[in-house]
């Protein structure tokens, strides 16, 4: 099992898992241990020219005293970890991208990377390397689906693959729905489909390729309005399952895989899903204070 944090208000003091024997002795884990897994496991050459991924504020020789998954490197986050005794923050995505020119406290960024060395807590960041990873995120969206025969879409990044059988576009988002509120589409409700395209996060610009493929239907995140007219006339339905959503399930699944590198490597190291991060966007007047658009339950 693994151990899982909490807000201050529910959290159980976490349960100490020894995992490998009591009186074993475990092999002291650094930081540049856990990189060089990720690294053998998720290639940094297979991340996008663009991405940002690997160590981004840390030492490779901090010595790693628990590990926290989470979606986002938040300063929330960066509290989590504190809070539970975890030295090293994994995440899918970049504290930043492109060029930084300034680290200030009083901006987003800045503000985030101060207090990871104030905390004293590393950031490590596997992003699109990971989204191509076999049994990765995109692979655990296809199977939510009950996807069969899939397949990489566009040099690994999305997932394609065929429903058990044919049904309507609605009946899909159905499906969809009952674990991710919040749902768009762009498209006839009623066009029956059985190859889907599915690219988790922002995928939208995979449609073309996803025609090529011979997609009916492509569900993915961040679909802005003009993808969305393009899908249209392409005949092709865009489902926007929202870009968190599409992604929630990559952090068990690789807190998962850590706690077995740690295992197998007899690290003696604890690992966590951060239990602290929702969707940034909420429906307004549902409710008191309105409704997340997809819950923080993954």
């Amino acid at each position: 099992m693994l151990a899982r944090g909490g807000s201050p208000a529910t959290m159980h003091p976490p349960r100490v898992h020894f995992l490998f024997g009591e009186r074993q002795a475990a092999v002291a884990c650094m930081v540049k241990d856990v990189m060089l897994w990720l690294e053998r496991a998720f290639p940094s050459q297979s991340a996008e020219p663009w991405d940002l991924v690997g160590l981004q504020v840390g030492e490779p020789e901090a010595l790693v005293q628990g590990i926290l998954v989470s979606l986002d490197a938040t300063c929330e986050a960066l509290e989590e970890a504190k809070r539970l005794g975890a030295s090293l923050l994994v995440t899918h995505h970049p504290v930043w991208l492109g060029s930084l020119k300034a680290v200030r406290w009083d901006e987003p960024v800045g503000r985030i990377i101060y207090t990871a060395i104030k905390s004293e807590v590393q950031i490590l960041c596997v992003h699109t390397n990971l989204d191509k990873a076999p049994g990765g995120p995109n692979d655990l969206l296809a199977e939510c689906l009950g996807l069969d025969e899939i397949q990489p879409l566009a040099e690994g990044l999305g997932r394609i693959g065929v429903l058990p059988q044919e049904m309507e576009v609605c009946e899909l988002c159905r499906l969809l729905a009952e674990t991710r509120a919040g749902l768009r589409v762009a498209g006839s409700p009623d066009l029956r489909v059985r190859r889907v395209a599915v690219c988790c996060g922002s995928g939208a610009s995979l449609l073309e390729q996803a025609r090529q493929c011979g997609a009916q239907v492509l569900v993915t995140g961040d679909v802005k309005y003009h993808d969305a007219r393009k899908a249209e006339a392409m005949g092709i339905p865009i489902v926007d399952a929202g870009h968190y959503a599409t992604e929630k399930a990559l952090v068990p699944w690789l807190a998962g895989r850590l706690q077995q590198a740690s295992v197998e490597n007899k690290w003696g190291v604890r690992v966590w899903e951060s239990q602290g991060l929702r969707d940034p966007f909420w429906e307004p007047g549902v409710g008191s204070g309105g409704k997340r658009i997809s819950s923080g339950e993954v």
